[in-house]
């Protein structure tokens, strides 16, 4: 038999209990054909691994693939690039001299826990960007500081008369002025102004978010709603991501979210439906682009402090979070989508959303009852009873590691050690016998999937501190989660995930043996190849050669 490569001479850990590891692979048509014993194949093309660690093709769970493209493109204010707000401000007023009078400038990333707890002014902006509108965006996506022009631009001369919106917030001057920052849904009328990219641009972001994660061993994307211009909105988004994938600019394979806005009612369709026209729902599309589920944003973040929490933020006896859906609406929205036959996945961080969500979903099934693995999107401060629910009710908790150490020491600061202590579990999940996937959620945090493994083995904090560690997994069981559980979370496990006869012939070559390395050196791995049905779409050392 003649098939279209062989990669041999690598350390491939297999995911499959049946067969753990393996030294040669056939691949053909984009599938494995074989696995170590290869006799009487013969192929095109022989690549050799050097005897380098390879895993399954790693799967991002929760990353937004166009956001990640549109910070790339932005103004990085991000703590490793800027640590006080004279460096920021600077980094702002050099990218306001480069573009032409009246261009937005755009930055994403900043932090206030690691300016002094202070956020960025209007004034302040004003300064930096002479006369340019500028939105800045929070690292949590969460919130936005906008500047006195960008206001205008929304149809607020001098930040008067901003209103007050349902689900969000605007923090104001003693006289009621706008300051500049907006939480949640009150950042949407800037957002919309300030969504001037065209064609050009959204393919140019999509393809630096592409290649990025091709060169962070991603073969397959879950993106948790998809935003190509900066607005949550459906719009042409599909389309884009149609063009790009036709074009080989979207490499990994991508499993796309509409944002529960974009659902409606249909003419002459069942009562209480809310789903896309012609009916269109979960599971549309092939191995390269599928509908995933429902994306519902419920509450805010938790870095923001404006994740909804049954008990108050550390030094803030009022601030217990912010509901962007009331829960008689989340209920009705959940439920509706549930019997239109979507996949519901639901933006959850405090437990107070947690609860509500949960809540929700046991109506939508005892309406309804179907076999549906419904999502909780972050699931952070979760407690023991609400981890049983979740089980209980078949529904996947989507964690992401890399909060630890890129968030860890503000949520410790934000809710104490005691609740922190449930926060982004994986463990207990783990132990209540559900599977779990591996997610980042990109560009809230680093996309490199290696960070986000090192995180969940070893929970260690930026500062060094301990965060969770009674919820430490083991190398293995954090490879599982960023292989076969970001599968299984969307309903593809028969087809990745796992190294195995017949499945796509997806797979990540590592430059040091993950299974073997110190766990403290995790996040220092590179990736020395992508293979993406079979083919190399990123390669840094790898040999191959083609037979005639």
């Amino acid at each position: 038999m003649r098939v279209d490569a062989i990669y041999r001479n690598g350390q491939f850990w297999t995911g499959d209990p049946n067969h753990p590891e393996a030294r040669q692979i056939a691949v053909h048509q984009g599938r494995i054909i074989a696995i170590d014993e290869l006799d009487g194949i013969e192929p095109k093309a022989e690549v050799d691994l050097g005897g380098a660690r390879v895993v399954p093709g790693l799967h991002d769970a929760h990353h937004h693939l166009g956001l990640t493209g549109l910070r790339l493109a932005n103004v990085d204010v991000r703590p490793s690039m800027v640590s006080t707000l004279d460096e920021l401000y600077t980094a702002l007023e050099e990218r306001a001299a480069q573009l032409p009078q009246g261009s937005w400038v755009l930055a994403s990333g900043y932090d206030q826990n690691f300016l002094g707890g202070v956020h960025p002014t209007a004034d302040a902006i004003d300064k930096a960007v002479g006369g340019r509108p500028c939105m800045l965006e929070h690292v949590s996506g969460h919130m936005i500081v906008a500047n006195t022009r960008a206001f205008e631009l929304a149809g607020y001369p001098n930040r008067e008369r901003y209103p007050n919106i349902d689900g969000g917030r605007v923090f104001r001057d003693d006289d009621g002025r706008a300051q500049g920052l907006l939480q949640e849904t009150a950042m949407n009328p800037i957002r919309d102004a300030a969504a001037t990219l065209s064609d050009a641009d959204i393919l140019r972001n999509l393809k630096l978010a592409s290649d990025q994660s091709v060169a962070y061993g991603l073969t397959s994307i879950t993106e948790p709603g998809v935003v190509v211009d900066g607005r949550i909105s459906g719009g042409t988004a599909l389309h884009h991501y149609l063009s790009a994938i036709a074009d080989g600019i979207i490499r990994p394979r991508m499993t796309v979210m509409p944002f529960h806005s974009t659902l409606h009612a249909i003419a002459d369709g069942p009562s209480g439906w809310q789903t896309l026209d012609w009916g269109i729902r979960t599971g549309l599309g092939d191995d390269r682009l599928r509908i995933g589920p429902v994306k519902i944003v419920s509450d805010g973040s938790l870095v923001g402090r404006s994740a909804a929490v049954h008990d108050c933020y550390c030094g803030e006896p009022s601030n217990f979070g912010v509901m962007q859906l009331s829960p008689e609406d989340l209920h009705e929205a959940l439920i509706a989508y549930h019997c239109a036959g979507w996949t519901v996945a639901t933006h959850a961080i405090g437990d107070r959303a947690i609860d509500h969500v949960l809540d929700a979903i046991e109506a939508a099934q005892t309406k309804a009852p179907r076999t549906v693995r419904h999502r909780i999107e972050h699931f952070a401060i979760a407690t023991d009873e609400q981890v049983r629910r979740c089980a209980e009710l078949n529904v996947i908790p989507v964690p992401q590691g890399v909060f630890i150490s890129d968030f860890g020491d503000g949520i410790l600061d934000a809710v104490g050690p005691g609740r922190a202590a449930g926060t982004y579990r994986m463990r207990s999940l783990l132990d209540a016998g559900m599977v779990v996937p591996g997610s980042t959620d990109s560009p809230v945090s680093n996309a490199n999937p290696l960070v986000s493994i090192h995180d969940l083995v070893n929970r260690i904090t930026s500062s060094g501190q301990e965060f969770g560690p009674s919820e430490r997994v083991s190398v293995e069981e954090a490879l599982v989660a960023y292989t076969f559980g970001s599968a299984y979370a969307v309903g593809v496990e028969e087809m990745r995930g796992r190294l195995m006869p017949d499945q796509l012939a997806d797979f990540t070559v590592l430059s040091h043996d993950i299974l073997r390395i110190d766990p403290a050196g995790i996040r220092d791995i590179g990736i020395t190849g992508t293979v993406i049905g079979g083919e190399l779409a990123y390669e840094s050392s790898l040999k191959s050669h083609v037979n005639g």
